[in-house]
């Protein structure tokens, strides 16, 4: 571990900040130099939330040495995996080609690339301070019952991010739970430490239930504000780490259900008018998780409305950015025409010699200041969970049922299916968690992965791939400065290329 990287209390990258119950949660560093030290912050319980804000604000993070507009936090990250499926079309001569054709490049998966950079920096960073509240806790003067909510909310922080390390830079953990993971932190680290080796998926796993679960029991659904994690996202996380790891154990799939059914407690799903406001807005009843912006954090070209807005929105608070991502045919033949989720219309700059350029998403619009929240998880994707859950344990007319009460809500005219096998049912659930998230967690990269799949593209793609399940291209390599900096690492843990 590059550790010096990753230490953000005490150092001038520290980002502790004013805590608002309002959009604007993440305002200005106090003080502007982010001189705090541990002491200041665990005087006082504001201190903390600060220290927490902080965290949160990490996911924004951005590399500026890699001089990259589309490396901005962690919906640059998602969307890097959501252009690796074939849903998805960049255009070849702009941001973002090099992920549509799994580019071994700056962008990509190798050691050198600022993209692995960018990912492992940036829940390192969320570790490593979520490990400073957890170890530092017992000096704030206040109720235990207080300090066990920050330890659990850190704790959550922790495991989220580990979670996405460990699909990342390894294959699935269905695959082989000995293999090694990423290395495991439990201390906040130091400039004088040596790192520590790659641990086995299964413990890298066994650290991430453990966090979870202990989160979700002491959590409760109160919380400052959307942007926190409270029970019902801890329980959200624990169901998709369930969810993947039955991949290898059947009766973990009781767990991916239970967690996912009471992650969804209090939330419901969205409305025709609510799904065709734009997905920008914290607010939004279905949104169980959002990170919120004000007018002056707008990313504006570099964010990621700014990418996948196209040119000719309907949306009046539209100003034009790059404009460069599309949506393959073949998945917008999924979509009825009564399905309000069909969400595309015809790219304005469609041409016979750009025929990937022929459809374009309006999913996502931008708000008039161009600050939209970014959506971190919602209730479908629970229901989509309980679903596979349900088909796992091969309880089929439970799977179908749930599943029919997503599909009917967004379209009034959807048919109970009448697929009847375990293998067709699940078939239908993976093409739904298409249909209902893209853009929104690199589900279908995900998706293939834990199931050892290939990516086979079709449709108008420009980059026809077909990838099989164990190409090792699946795994990501660990960035070059922390094989260098990392003594317990040497050239036999780098992944191959």
């Amino acid at each position: 571990m590059k550790l010096k990287k990753y230490l953000i209390f005490g150092y001038s990258s520290l980002l502790l900040l004013t805590t608002s119950c309002s959009k604007s949660f993440i305002d200005e560093v106090k003080p502007a130099d982010g001189s705090l030290s541990n002491s200041v912050i665990f005087t006082s319980t504001q201190g903390v939330d600060n220290a927490l804000t902080g965290i949160y604000d990490l996911m924004r993070d951005y590399i500026p040495s890699s001089g990259r507009q589309n490396m901005y936090g962690i919906k640059t990250i998602m969307l890097n995996f959501d252009l690796r499926g074939n849903d998805m079309i960049s255009d070849p001569s702009n941001w973002w080609l090099y992920e549509n054709q799994w580019s071994d490049n700056a962008y990509g998966r190798i050691a050198t690339s600022a993209r692995t950079e960018q990912i492992w920096n940036l829940f390192y960073k969320t570790i490593n301070n979520a490990n400073a509240v957890i170890q530092n806790i017992n000096q704030l003067p206040a109720a235990q019952s207080v300090k066990d909510q920050y330890v659990a909310e850190a704790k959550a922080l922790r495991a989220y991010a580990y979670f996405y390390l460990a699909r990342i830079y390894q294959f699935t953990y269905a695959k082989d739970i000995n293999a090694p993971g990423v290395p495991i932190y439990t201390e906040p680290a130091s400039s004088s430490s040596n790192g520590n080796s790659r641990a086995s998926l299964k413990n890298v796993y066994a650290l991430i239930t453990a966090d979870l679960e202990y989160a979700a029991a002491t959590l409760t659904s109160t919380r400052v504000d959307k942007y926190r994690i409270n029970k019902n996202v801890a329980q959200g996380i624990l169901a998709e780490v369930y969810q993947e790891m039955g991949m290898a154990d059947n009766t973990l799939w009781a767990k991916a259900l239970s967690n996912a059914q009471a992650a969804v407690s209090g939330y419901s799903l969205m409305s025709s008018t609510g799904y065709k406001d734009g997905f920008n807005t914290a607010s939004n009843t279905e949104w169980m998780w959002g990170m919120q912006f004000n007018s002056t954090q707008s990313f504006s070209y570099a964010g990621f409305f700014g990418y996948i807005e196209p040119v000719n929105s309907p949306n009046p608070n539209f100003k034009g950015r790059y404009n460069d991502l599309y949506i393959n045919s073949s998945f917008v033949s999924l979509f009825t025409a009564t399905d309000m989720r069909n969400r595309f219309i015809a790219a304005a700059n469609q041409s016979t010699a750009n025929p990937w350029k022929k459809w374009v998403t309006i999913k996502f619009q931008d708000n008039a200041t161009q600050s939209g929240d970014y959506v971190m998880m919602r209730a479908a994707e629970m229901y989509l969970i309980q679903a596979e859950a349900y088909a796992q344990m091969n309880q089929l007319t439970q799977a179908k049922n749930t599943l029919f009460a997503l599909q009917s809500q967004r379209d009034p005219n959807a048919i109970v299916s009448t697929n009847l096998t375990q293998a067709s049912i699940l078939a239908e659930i993976l093409v739904e968690r298409r249909k209902e998230l893209y853009a929104e967690m690199g589900v279908q990269f995900f998706d293939l992965k834990r199931y050892q799949l290939p990516l086979v593209r079709d449709g108008n793609q420009w980059s026809l791939l077909n990838i099989p399940a164990t190409d090792n291209r699946w795994r990501w390599q660990i960035p070059q400065s922390e094989m260098d900096a990392n003594k317990s690492l040497t050239t036999a843990d780098q992944n191959p290329l």
